[in-house]
């Protein structure tokens, strides 16, 4: 007999609760009925209601990635150490790195053109506003003699060779009383990190 009653009960409950939700599920939301009232009257001699003013929410518009910054890995040149004391050091920009040099744009174009002659580059076209346009041949890595245990370590991480040999421009941008040295294929695309820091290495150590 408890048995019978305790089934009954728990079948009147389960009733009870479905019944609930389907009655939740199928009541509409009160926005739906609703609608919109005539503004409020004020009587004469009182003052409006006074609501707070909206509050406007800006976002500034954030700069898009440019050059190298949509490469998924950190640019390899930041800054150079101790380039407050240095005539020429390399930098970072949204156009990718550069080579900056405390000199007027025409000096800088002077000083680039003997760089690139006494650097071992062939010179293609020279330009009074610096942009040289240069063949350069990368020379080999200089390998040093290992033993034969020393070749059996295949474990050890060793430097990847990159050869960047190529046809290159140089692209002058004033920067006040200083100017930002550019590295250019010689189609006029910009050239990668990589490149540019070698290039634009071997330039710093001439105008440095």
């Amino acid at each position: 007999m408890m048995i019978s009653f305790c089934r009954i009960a728990i079948a009147l409950l389960l009733v009870a609760i479905i019944a609930g939700c389907s009655s939740f599920r199928n009541k509409e939301p009160e926005y739906l009925a609703s609608r919109e009232e005539a503004p409020l009257k004020i009587p004469p001699g009182l003052d409006n209601p006074t609501s707070p003013s909206p509050v406007l929410i800006t976002v500034p518009e954030m700069r898009l990635p440019q050059g190298d910054e949509l490469e998924p890995a950190p640019p390899r040149v930041v800054s150079t150490a101790g380039k407050q004391d240095a005539n020429a050091f390399i930098a970072w920009s949204a156009k990718g790195a550069y080579l900056m040099v405390r000199d007027t744009p025409d000096s800088v174009a002077r000083r680039l053109g003997f760089a690139i002659v006494n650097s071992g580059m062939t010179m293609l076209e020279k330009s009074a506003s610096g942009s040289h346009k240069f063949h350069y041949k990368q020379p080999p890595p200089i390998t040093d003699d290992e033993g034969f245990f020393s070749r059996m370590a295949f474990w050890r991480s060793r430097p990847d060779y990159v050869d960047f040999s190529g046809t290159f421009m140089t692209s002058l941008i004033p920067d006040g009383e200083d100017t930002r040295v550019y590295l250019l294929f010689g189609t006029g695309e910009a050239v990668d990190t990589a490149g540019s820091e070698h290039i634009l290495g071997v330039f710093m150590e001439r105008l440095g």
